[in-house]
Order: structure tokens, then sequence, then C-alpha cells
């Protein structure tokens, strides 16, 4: 919560606050304005706890007001204004998908990065919506990660306990990630891709490690057909790991790579590769508010690209 003066500003501290150290939270509230000047501001009490000055590992509880005087307050002030700024075309903006008091699901489009400029975590305030009262120091932010031209779901944090629980069930394998993709080839049944990888940051790609080097990652990837015909098939792809480029990657290795995708070997394919984050499936125990099961429909262009290829009653049977 925020109140401002003529030449202050005092920010009260939520729920999600407590247990912070005053110079972390002063630090996010400031925006750009580094540490050191944090350190000045509450030597020199233009940054201070209830009202009197306070050390910098001080700890916060719901309730403590922290005043921010003079040139301080302006940072604050510009800082509460670059938030969910949207820096996207607004036709462009991700479709919320699902939204709960912890967890806000949207759907990614193709060409948007997760992390960078004009990417979800700059966008993520703006999508998530106020959140009066709860914290600080906490900023939204996607959860997870998708590549530029994949498109489908993705977490956004809307509290710390979302954040915190559905990093936490990430880490531990229990969210489902399936994906649907167009592969070259015919693929007739269910089949295992899993295999190590690594990743060359060079060349921005990954690979199966060689034979004398480092053993690489596990990476776990499981593919089951939906249709296929005479050069392609429609595939629902389940991984249980979360390895950067690994379902490109592995259809590569397969010698099924997707169909437009150049960098793994793929055939030109007109649009550009299809790889799209169709469902999260998240555990009823995840420890926060939010749905079991979440889907992002296909883009209007992709779908009339598969329905054209294979047929409406495909799409339709799995609900895609």
């Amino acid at each position: 919560m925020l109140m401002e003066k003529r030449d202050s500003i005092i920010l009260i501290a939520g729920p999600d606050d407590v247990g912070k150290r005053l110079d972390r939270v002063a630090r996010v509230l400031l925006g750009s304005v580094p540490l050191s000047a944090v350190f000045r501001g509450l030597r020199t009490g233009d940054i201070r706890l209830n009202g009197r000055r306070a050390r910098n590992d001080a700890r916060l509880v719901p309730g403590d007001q922290i005043l921010v005087a003079g040139p301080f307050a302006e940072s604050v002030r510009s800082a509460a204004g670059d938030g969910g700024k949207a820096s996207a075309d607004p036709a462009e903006l991700p479709t919320v998908l699902a939204r709960t008091r912890d967890l806000v699901f949207v759907s990614k489009p193709r060409g948007m990065l997760s992390h960078g400029p004009g990417g979800l975590d700059e966008l993520a305030a703006g999508l998530v919506g106020p959140l009066p009262g709860i914290s600080l120091a906490f900023r939204p932010a996607p959860l997870h990660r998708l590549d530029r031209n994949t498109t489908g779901a993705v977490a956004i944090s809307a509290s710390i306990a979302g954040a915190r629980a559905f990093s936490a069930a990430l880490r531990g394998g229990r969210i489902g990630k399936r994906y649907l993709a167009l592969v070259e080839g015919r693929i007739e049944g269910r089949e295992d891709w899993s295999a190590a990888l690594e990743r060359d940051g060079a060349r921005r790609a990954t690979f199966a490690p060689e034979p004398d080097g480092a053993p690489g990652r596990p990476a776990s990837t499981f593919v089951e057909p939906l249709a296929n015909d005479a050069r392609h098939s429609l595939v629902i792809v389940s991984i249980g790991t979360g390895v950067t480029h690994q379902i490109r990657a592995h259809a590569a290795l397969a010698g099924h790579p997707l169909a437009g995708d150049l960098k793994y070997g793929g055939k030109p394919f007109p649009g550009g590769y299809i790889l799209h984050a169709w469902a999260l499936e998240l555990p009823e125990d995840l420890g926060c508010d939010a749905p079991v099961t979440v889907r992002a429909p296909l883009p209007a262009r992709v779908r009339a690209s598969l329905a054209g290829r294979f047929g409406e009653t495909v799409l339709a049977a799995f609900r895609i």
C-alpha cells in the first residue's frame, strides 16, 4: 500500500513482506537506484522504518511503514509508473486462460519472448492486475519459459505463495506439460525420445552430448500420434524435464524434426514450425489456489492449417 505526501511517500508492508530485509525491499521499490544509494538513504534518514532510522537488515512485519523522502520518493514514483507497462501491440497481448489469487495463466503468442524486451516478464504485472496490500517487493513474473516461436500456456505468479508452490512442483516434476507438435515423417505408435542433452551456448542450440564428453542433462520426452499423412504427423508430446529446446532437439535426434524447424534439420514449412504448449496439469495438493488443468487453444492460423491437413474431426476428437 502506498500513501503520498508532498515530498515523501509512505509504503505499508503487506502479509507477503513478513521477514524480508528492509534494504532489499527498498531496493525493489526504488527501481534502478543502486544498492549503495539505498544504504546512503538509510544512513541519512531519507528512508525510515516506522518514523525512525533503521538498520539495513531490519526485518519487516505486516503493517510496517517505510517512509521514502527527498529524491528517493521520485524514484519510487518512477518505478511504480513503469510496472506493468504494456510494451507489445495490444492485439498481440497474451490471452488470460485462468486466474486465481495466486496464479494467472496466459497463452503466449508466437514471436513473444518469455523474458526480455517486450517479453512476458515485462507484461506480467499488467496481466495480473492490481495486488493491493499484498506485498511491497513482490513483482509478478512468468514461472517457466517457452521459446520465442513456441505458443501456449504459461503460468505467472500473482503472489509469493503461488510462485513458491508452482516452482517447487515444477522442480519436483509434479507439473505435467503437454504440447502439440507437427513433425516430419509418420509416427504410428507411442514413442520414448528420452535422452541426455547438452546445451551449446555459443550456437544457442541443444544436442546429444559427445561420446567422450560430459554426460549432459537427463531429459524425458514421450510422444503419442494423433494423426498423420504421407509426410507429417500431428503428435502430443509430454515432457518431464525442462531442458532448453528439449522437444526440438529430441525430435531431431529421433529422425522426426519439427516441420519448419530449420535450426534442427526440419524442411521449410509455411509459417514456421508448430509447437504449442497445449496443457498444464497441476497436482491437487499444489499448496496454493490453482486449477487442476489449464488448456490453451491453438492460435487460429495454426488450427486452420492443421484442420486443413488432417480434418476438423481429428482436432475436435481431442478437444484441441
